[in-house]
């Protein structure tokens, strides 16, 4: 991604959710963390942290929420695992998102969440 589209993207996020952005630079990443989203009332729990990790060398970001996350079934969605980030576990899963850097950060968050809406 080009680092004008990372930047549009924080200040869109940081236009939504204000102080709930978090967000740090590691050479050619950039973690946004988002303090809480708020999911589906059928999910467990409905509200959890996301971190987004945007690369240079990616289309878009990878999405991540808090280890433990169920799906509106509640289980625990396919092919998802825990991963180290920063000193922190995330839960990484499985699930292709339809995005460009020409569209709205905030679709493609809209996407993560409806993720966990599922039941697979």
């Amino acid at each position: 991604m080009r680092q004008e589209a990372i930047e549009q993207a924080i200040q869109d996020l940081g236009a939504i959710y204000g102080d709930e952005v978090q967000s740090a630079r590691e050479g050619s990443q950039t973690f946004v963390r988002l303090k809480a989203i708020e999911l589906y009332s059928t999910c467990r729990p409905p509200v959890t942290p996301m971190l987004l990790v945007f690369d240079h060398s990616q289309p878009k970001p990878f999405v991540y929420v808090r280890p433990g996350q169920l799906l509106a079934n509640g289980r625990v969605p396919k092919t998802s695992s825990t991963v180290l980030i920063g000193g922190e576990s995330w839960m990484q899963f499985s699930f292709n998102i339809p995005w460009t850097e020409e569209d709205n950060i905030m679709r493609f968050v809209a996407a993560a969440r409806q993720r966990f809406a599922q039941d697979e």
